[in-house]
């Protein structure tokens, strides 16, 4: 824990902050000012998402605030994947609905963007909207680590060819212009 609080502390609350101040500027806060989400909720949040790994969950998807910034909503989610070993079918899922960005904390791995899927199945998250899975072919593979950053735009096709060790931690910020999220301000939510 104290790596992820060490990375967080570095980088992770200052994009944070200016994320969710940006959006709240937007928002119908009447001088409510910025919203803020406290280094020790985001912390929280990531050990129950690896206690939800522990479960025998191989992921956690937790939403932190989805809020409403007038023409659209944004949102931050804390994610936890379970280790996987390379080879075997490279699957994935595409956001018809949402753009994503991926911060990752600890861990790493090779992730598998673009493409395309192979017979794909569409289906409709009650947490992520409408979306497609299933086997992806002719994707690039990149390595990333903690510290990196990726952005997956609606429609890309993406999943994770290989994750080293126990886990993979990363907190994606998305955006959500046709608001296929539930709101969530706080933690109590």
């Amino acid at each position: 824990m104290k790596t992820i609080t060490s990375t967080l502390t570095t980088l992770g609350l200052v994009g944070i902050t200016a994320f969710m101040t940006a959006t709240a500027q937007a928002d119908h806060h009447d001088g409510e000012g910025s919203i803020i989400i406290p280094q020790a909720e985001v912390d929280a949040t990531l050990a129950q998402g690896l206690a939800n790994l522990a479960q025998g969950r191989s992921v956690s998807d937790i939403v932190v605030r989805h809020v409403d910034v007038g023409e659209e909503q944004m949102g931050v989610s804390v994610v936890q994947r379970s280790g996987k070993a390379p080879g075997g079918p490279e699957t994935g899922i595409a956001h018809e609905d949402l753009d994503e960005i991926y911060y990752i904390v600890q861990g790493e791995g090779i992730m598998i963007t673009g493409g395309e899927f192979v017979a794909p199945e569409r289906s409709i998250s009650s947490l992520l909207g409408p979306m497609l899975r299933g086997e992806i072919r002719g994707g690039v593979h990149q390595a990333v680590e903690a510290g990196d950053i990726a952005i997956i735009p609606k429609g890309m096709p993406h999943g994770w060819a290989e994750i080293d060790g126990d886990s993979i931690s990363y907190i994606i910020f998305r955006g959500d212009p046709n608001e296929v999220m539930a709101i969530k301000t706080g933690s109590e939510d």
